[in-house]
């Protein structure tokens, strides 16, 4: 059975995610934050990672190194708002920083459902594969970015 690490800080977003995969089959485990995260992957193993990579009080896509560093070869997953400003400064694309850092996928919150059970497929897929880069529905906001190869 496939199985999936949630990492989000928001409770009702890990849920629903978790809902949404469990009802297709997948096992899931979550986590609420980077450390916790980092930690499931170093002790379990997963066929694939889902990340918030906008986590309050964490340094933005450290999650997505401290991930590759304990398990290069699991697909990053990284979600994010479609529209993130910080009040300091100008807005940032948080999905295109996570792809350079080697995140498999890329989704804008809200997305749909099936765009989630698409990614995770595609990239459970992807490990033994090329990467392919494509887009997971027609008309969505969504991007998919390919999986760069571990040093």
């Amino acid at each position: 059975m496939t199985c999936v690490l949630v990492i989000d800080g928001d409770r009702s977003a890990r849920t629903a995610i978790q809902t949404v995969l469990e009802m297709e089959g997948f096992e899931v485990e979550t986590a609420d934050g980077n450390g916790c995260g980092v930690r499931a992957v170093e002790t379990s193993r997963f066929d694939a990672v889902i990340v918030d990579v906008v986590v309050p009080g964490v340094e933005e896509l450290d999650v997505i190194k401290a991930l590759h560093d304990v398990a290069p070869v699991v697909p990053i997953i990284a979600i994010a708002p479609q529209k993130f400003r910080d009040c300091l400064g100008p807005e940032r694309d948080f999905l295109g920083m996570a792809a350079t850092l080697g995140a498999a996928c890329c989704l804008y919150k809200p997305f749909m459902p099936r765009d989630l059970i698409t990614a995770v497929v595609t990239c459970v897929g992807r490990r033994s594969r090329p990467p392919a880069s494509e887009a997971l529905s027609e008309g969505q906001d969504t991007k998919v970015h390919p999986q760069s190869t571990p040093p």
